[in-house]
């Protein structure tokens, strides 16, 4: 009957769209997946706990979703059954060939994230990385602790720095208002490059014809990344 296959394609994309909020995420907060999945919104509190659960349940049966252990972590997380080998391969100390980069890897060149990347927002970037970040860009002047919109660094697998960048459109400059380093990290010949080529890429995508560093602090980055960018801008 008509009311039937009408229930079965509601569970077909309960299940399809539960299952694309732990992909989006990776590995997920077993709790955070009930806040999530969108119950809530059409149904009570109660009933909608209810559903989350049984849907959970039901892509745990089905081997679509695995429940995981995070080291430090004393709750259940959620992660797609088809990642469970390239975590394996994580914990071997491996990084899995399909994770291998197709150009520079973020040791080469410094990744500059966007303020509500899925890393950082929310303040994931504490947890994940011990990296105290806030999006300061709602924030009235006289309370900014970094700058207006200030974007946080990615170098290997760790955030170690910031930095406030502004495009000028009128003159086609990228301006560096700040740039700060994580305490611990110093400047480094290593750590030069990778700035400046993570930065050349970042005035790439805007298509920029200069940037300017020239606030940027210890002043010797500054002249490096000057030169190095330059260079690579043409």
């Amino acid at each position: 009957p008509p009311e039937h296959a009408g229930r079965a394609s509601e569970r077909e994309a309960e299940a399809f769209f539960a299952q694309h909020v732990v992909a989006l995420h990776g590995v997920l907060r077993e709790k955070g997946w009930h806040s999530l999945t969108g119950f809530a919104q059409r149904v009570g509190r109660k009933a909608a706990a209810e559903r989350g659960a049984r849907v959970l349940e039901e892509a745990l049966e089905r081997g679509s979703i695995a429940r995981v252990r995070v080291e430090g972590s004393s709750e259940n997380w959620l992660t797609l059954a088809e990642t469970l080998p390239l975590l394996g391969e994580l914990e071997a100390g491996r990084v899995p060939d399909a994770w291998k980069p197709l150009g520079p890897s973020t040791e080469e060149e410094m990744t500059l994230l966007a303020p509500l990347d899925m890393a950082t927002a929310r303040g994931r970037a504490m947890p994940l990385f011990g990296f105290d970040y806030v999006w300061e860009v709602y924030k009235p002047a006289h309370l900014r602790r970094w700058g207006y919109y200030t974007l946080p660094v990615l170098w290997g697998d760790r955030l170690v720095a910031r930095v406030d960048p502004r495009f000028d459109r009128a003159s086609g400059t990228l301006e560096l208002l700040g740039f700060w380093l994580e305490e611990g990290m110093s400047v480094t010949p290593e750590l030069a490059d990778a700035l400046a080529n993570g930065l050349a890429r970042f005035a790439r995508m805007l298509g920029v014809k200069r940037v300017d560093a020239s606030r940027v602090r210890p002043m010797r980055l500054a002249a490096h990344l000057k030169k190095a960018i330059g260079a690579r801008l043409g």
